[in-house]
């Protein structure tokens, strides 16, 4: 062991390197630095309109320089559409107009041909289509399609889509989408695969083999050809165009993230195990190597575990764990007494242990807002102590997540116990919630929905806090104070059952009331109006006392003759 530690010591003694990742991220658009915008595009508040139904009702939005796409790369945005616009498509090309490329108006969503024939060369597009025309073979007005001519000018017609589906999810209806494209180039001269998932993020939609050399399979048969890009690179951005004579259209971005690979060094395998049946995958980050990248994408101050693991065969080995800012790549290999490394070995990392198998969780809320690279020295063999090798290396990439927002929260008030939900978007799967500063233990989290029990004893107009681990947060009310803004036969006879109403905010289901101190029943109530029969009472003015299941109350007046 002695021997060992000093190799491991030695080993992290050298210079450091950084390398840079091919990224950007735009948790919202209050800032358009580093994009272009065509035609109809516009800054709305903090989302991008690609296009809307004034003129020009097409538009355009494009990454002002190119990005490397043929090596790999995975986008994730944010996305709404209403009702009526043609549509919206995520677009990869390398037309000579780059980053001012507009294509077709109305059908031609901006990148095919539409009613002016000029469509974007050089092209691939996911499209969103939101309408279905007919003459364009569309099988849905819901239709996720992926097209593309090679180096031709594009088309919105679904003879040259090379895969397409028709989502369970309604991508035009007003709310907030989320979509991850990512790329994984083929290897062996086998194609690559491009692969689109919609609101599941982990679950794909669609998946269709494609290269940018050579191109795909339209679903009618013919070969599509290769999009003609110069190095591997292309601008990325979004295409839109709306119906002429419908109002209110919209089609706009809330985020947009992006994150171009390169194909991982041969340093990224290590040389643990060579030999004997290596070089083994023996750190993880959250259980994974990184598959085919090497790399983990992970957002800003989320959690995740490093883990490292002996080879097989091996109770436990020695290590030392090291990092470099940025991806290690070509320019930052390093040969070293150990094997060639992916980096200097310069910037150890003490996980509190030196023996694998090992793992530490790094908890929530530490802020990384630059990549990572990782390896390990270890020492695999207790029989020959000298020997130290490398591990696997895998790259980590950080992109702030877009702020948490609360639409509404469900039932606004009921007895403690009862399940309440909190519906909104962006809210991180390590979300954490607070009424009134006191945390809530949560049933479920998706992306646009978090339960709770409601907890006993919520003061009335409570404040409630959603906090996703990098601090961004979003406030609501609840267990509101009722208002009566309007009653509805506030007379009625001394005998009673009168249909006495209350219209305000506040109210919710199993609200109760008094009449003048008498129990009434309450036919029906929901958050704006309640429904009370009167009881039989002596002649006059009488309080109506409505309290709501959380205990809060607001007091009208029934005049009984």
């Amino acid at each position: 062991m002695p021997a060992t530690g000093f190799a491991l010591r030695l080993a992290v003694l050298a210079c450091g390197a950084t390398a840079t990742a091919q990224s950007f991220a735009y948790p919202d658009f209050t800032a358009t630095t580093g994009l272009s915008l065509n035609g109809g595009a516009a800054v709305s508040g903090t989302a991008l309109r690609v296009a809307t139904n004034t003129a020009p009702a097409v538009g355009s939005v494009w990454r002002s320089l190119p990005v490397p796409v043929a090596e790999g790369f995975e986008t994730t945005f944010d996305f709404a559409m209403s009702s009526a616009p043609e549509g919206l498509a995520f677009v990869i090309h390398g037309a000579p107009a780059g980053a001012l490329a507009l294509g077709g108006t109305a059908w031609g969503i901006g990148y095919g041909f539409g009613a002016n024939t000029a469509p974007i060369s050089n092209c691939l597009a996911i499209e969103m289509d939101a309408i279905q025309d007919g003459f364009l073979n569309d099988t849905g007005a819901n239709e996720l399609s992926i097209h593309t001519v090679g180096a031709l000018g594009n088309s919105e017609n679904e003879g040259v889509s090379i895969g397409r589906v028709l989502p369970t999810v309604d991508m035009s209806n007003g709310q907030v989408r989320k979509l991850r494209v990512r790329y994984v180039p083929g290897t062996g001269g086998q194609p690559g695969t491009l692969t689109v998932f919609l609101e599941n993020l982990q679950t794909p939609l669609l998946t269709v083999p494609f290269s940018f050399e050579n191109g795909g399979t339209q679903l009618t048969g013919g070969n599509t050809g290769g999009l003609g890009l110069v190095n591997g690179t292309a601008w990325v951005g979004f295409t839109s165009a709306t119906r002429p004579g419908t109002a209110s259209q919209f089609a706009e971005l809330r985020s947009w993230t992006w994150n171009s690979f390169r194909l991982p060094d041969a340093c990224y395998t290590g040389n643990v195990g060579v030999g004997s049946g290596g070089p083994y995958d023996l750190l993880t980050i959250n259980g994974s190597a990184g598959g085919f990248f090497r790399t983990t994408q992970l957002a800003i101050a989320d959690p995740f575990t490093i883990g490292i693991a002996p080879p097989p065969g091996v109770a436990s080995a020695p290590y030392a764990l090291v990092a470099t800012i940025g991806l290690a790549d070509g320019t930052t290999v390093t040969p070293t007494p150990y094997g060639t490394a992916c980096f200097p070995l310069a910037l150890a990392i003490d996980l509190g242990n030196p023996l694998a198998p090992h793992s530490v969780a790094i908890p929530p809320g530490i802020v990384l807002p630059f990549p990572l690279t990782l390896q390990a020295l270890m020492a695999p063999d207790a029989a020959n102590p000298s020997l130290v090798q490398l591990t696997n290396a895998i790259g980590l990439q950080f992109s702030l997540a877009p702020a948490p927002s609360i639409s509404g929260i469900t039932p606004n008030s009921v007895a403690a116990g009862a399940t309440v939900t909190i519906n909104g978007s962006n809210f991180s799967p390590f979300v954490t919630v607070d009424i009134n500063g006191s945390p809530l233990v949560l049933q479920s989290v998706t992306s646009s929905q978090i339960r709770f029990a409601a907890p006993a004893g919520v003061a009335c107009a409570a404040s409630v806090r959603v906090r996703n681990p990098d601090g961004a947060q979003a406030l609501g009310t609840y267990n509101p104070n009722p208002t009566i803004t309007n009653q509805v036969n506030a007379t009625g006879p001394f005998t009673g059952g009168t249909s006495y109403v209350a219209i305000g905010t506040g109210f919710a289901a199993g609200c109760t009331a008094t009449i003048g101190g008498v129990p009434a029943v309450v036919s029906s109530s929901s958050s704006v109006s309640i429904v009370i029969i009167t009881p039989p009472n002596t002649p006059g003015p009488k309080p109506v006392v409505i309290t709501t299941p959380g205990g809060c109350t607001v007091t009208g007046t029934f005049t009984y003759f």
